[in-house]
C-alpha cells in the first residue's frame, strides 16, 4: 500500500509545468495556462484528500473513528463547494464572456455523472457521525469506488478544455476569473474545516516546488491560520496528505 497520498488516483500535471521548455509560439497564452494550472492545483487537493481517505479508511482504530469521519466529511465539504462554484459562478462567467452558451456543458454533464455516488458518500458520513462506532471503512471505500472514476475523469478533462478556450483570446480573462472566483469560493468554507483541509492537502513541493508561492499567502499568515484555526479539530488533520509546512507526510494509519 502506498505510504503517501499521491495514489491510487493520479495527480494532474499543470499546463505551466507541461509547457516548460517550449517556445513561446507553442505555448498556450499565459492567462489560460495559468488559470488552468491553478484549477489543476485545486483538483489535486481534491485528489490527495480522496487518496488519503481511500488508503486509510480500512485501518483507522475504532477509538479514532469520529476523527476520521470528521476529516472525510471535510473532503466532501471542500469538494462540493468547488463544484458548486464551478456550476454557479465560473461556467456562467466564462460563457458570458465568450458569448457562447453551452461552451462548458461537458463540465456540467460530468458533474451529473458522479453526483449520485458523491451524495451517497455524504449521506453515509452524516449517518455514522451520529454513531461513530458503526463506521465501516470497507463500506466507505465501496461508495468511493462507485463515483471516483467518473469524478477523476472530470477533474482531468476540465484542464485541457480550459486550454482550448484560448481560441476566444482576450474575450475571456481566464486567470482573473479563476482568481476572483477562487477567492469568492473560499469564503464559503468553514475556517476551521474546509480552509484547513485545503492547506493540509496542498503539496508545496509539487512539480519540484514550482507552485510553492501559491496561493500567495505569507508563510507567517499560513502558519498562524494552521496553529489557531487548525487547533479546533487538530486530531482530524493527522489523516491529511501534508504536514503543516505543506510537505507530503506519511499517511497516519500506515502500519497501524
Amino acid at each position: 500500500m502506498p505510504d503517501y497520498a499521491d495514489a491510487p488516483f493520479p495527480l494532474i500535471e499543470t499546463p505551466i509545468h507541461t509547457q516548460k521548455g517550449l517556445s513561446d509560439a507553442r505555448k498556450t497564452p499565459h492567462s489560460y495556462a495559468q488559470g488552468a494550472s491553478i484549477m489543476a492545483l485545486v483538483h489535486n487537493v481534491i485528489i490527495r484528500g480522496l487518496n488519503s481517505i481511500y488508503l486509510q479508511a480500512r485501518h483507522v482504530p475504532k477509538q479514532d473513528y469520529a476523527d476520521f469521519i470528521g476529516y472525510a466529511t471535510c473532503w466532501h465539504d471542500f469538494t462540493s463547494n468547488h463544484f458548486r462554484n464551478e456550476a454557479e459562478s465560473i461556467i456562467p462567467t466564462v460563457e458570458a464572456k465568450c458569448g457562447e452558451n453551452g461552451a462548458l456543458d461537458e463540465d456540467l454533464q460530468e458533474h451529473d455523472a458522479f453526483a449520485a455516488g458523491f451524495n451517497e458518500y455524504k449521506t453515509y458520513l452524516t449517518t455514522v457521525t451520529a454513531k461513530p462506532a458503526e463506521f465501516d471503512g470497507n463500506e466507505l471505500i465501496a461508495i468511493i469506488d462507485s463515483f471516483a472514476p467518473k469524478m477523476m475523469e472530470h477533474l482531468r478533462n476540465q484542464i485541457p478544455r480550459m486550454l482550448k478556450l484560448a481560441r476566444f483570446g482576450d474575450k475571456i480573462p481566464m486567470l482573473e476569473i479563476i482568481e476572483t472566483e477562487g477567492n469568492r469560493s473560499i469564503q464559503h468554507l468553514s475556517k476551521t474545516g474546509g480552509v484547513i483541509f485545503f492547506l493540509r492537502n496542498l503539496d508545496l513541493g509539487y512539480e519540484d516546488g514550482l507552485w510553492k508561492e501559491w496561493p500567495p499567502i505569507p508563510n507567517a499568515a499560513r502558519w498562524a491560520v494552521l496553529k489557531t484555526l487548525g487547533k479546533l479539530h487538530s486530531t482530524w488533520w493527522a489523516y491529511a496528505a501534508c504536514d503543516e509546512a505543506g510537505k507530503l507526510q506519511r499517511l497516519h494509519t500506515i502500519g497501524v
